[in-house]
């Protein structure tokens, strides 16, 4: 009788040790698994708990610092419920979501805000066109994500103070533009507009689905500047009043319904 007392006495401290380590484990443990995940980032001063933690320092592909990491977790996640709150703070974007599993268990992000000065990312989006300048803002209400792809999407970007530097010393000037985002069964909706007062008029849409893609615009000069004008033009070609209507699509992007401006 005392063996098997004993037993389970032993039993018992080692589930109780077992619990413990659970719930008061260290976030630095268990950081080596998550960056095995991530594709390549890097976690620096990773402090805190797993539940409950930050890195103070969150690296690219390329090593360079991006900025910091907070996050809680639930502790309902060790009876399989995610609940995941993530805030990130860097020099180039700012952001934070929350993240649990919708009934079908896919990955569902909701609260999610975005805020990127496009200046910082000027020679990864450099192209032929020029490099975006400006603040880009984006707030979603809920993302439904299955493969990595939204096949659920609802928010809002808005591009403030927009512009595009070419290879001329001044800026082509496209004032402040704004896209409603929506995605139902995988194929994703945004409609552009411009704000009704700046230097070019935007109104049109784009869509998306893992088959291809679309977009349907219609751009007009609202002033005679003739730098824009001349941007336009590089584009496609404008009509009479400087009015440019681009159709472009790539893929299987046929399959879907023709829409225009």
């Amino acid at each position: 009788m005392k063996r098997s007392r004993r037993a389970w006495l032993i039993v018992a401290t080692l589930l109780l040790l077992a619990i413990l380590l659970v719930l008061l484990l260290p976030a630095r443990w268990a950081a080596p698994f998550v960056q095995s995940r991530l594709h390549g980032l890097e976690f620096d001063g990773v402090h805190g708990l797993v539940w409950n933690g930050g890195a103070q320092q969150v690296r690219g592909l390329d090593g360079r610092p991006l900025g910091q990491l907070q996050w809680r977790l639930s502790r309902a996640l060790l009876w399989g419920r995610l609940d995941l709150q993530l805030d990130f703070s860097g020099p180039r974007l700012t952001g934070s979501g929350h993240l649990q599993r919708d009934s079908s268990g896919r990955p569902l992000w909701t609260d999610v805000s975005l805020r990127a000065d496009l200046g910082a990312w000027a020679p990864r989006f450099d192209s032929s066109l020029g490099t975006p300048h400006g603040s880009l803002t984006m707030r979603l209400q809920r993302a439904v994500l299955q493969a990595n792809w939204p096949i659920e999407l609802e928010g809002r970007m808005q591009w403030r103070n927009a512009s595009m530097q070419t290879r001329t010393p001044q800026a082509v000037a496209l004032g402040d533009l704004a896209m409603d985002l929506h995605g139902s069964n995988g194929v994703l909706t945004g409609q552009l507009h411009d704000q009704g007062n700046g230097p070019l008029r935007a109104d049109g849409q784009w869509q998306a689905s893992p088959l291809g893609w679309r977009l349907d615009l219609l751009l007009q000069p609202r002033t005679a500047d003739p730098v824009l004008r001349h941007w336009l033009a590089r584009l496609g070609r404008p009509g009479a009043d400087g009015t440019l209507r681009l159709h472009r699509r790539g893929g299987l992007a046929a399959a879907t319904p023709e829409t225009a401006p």
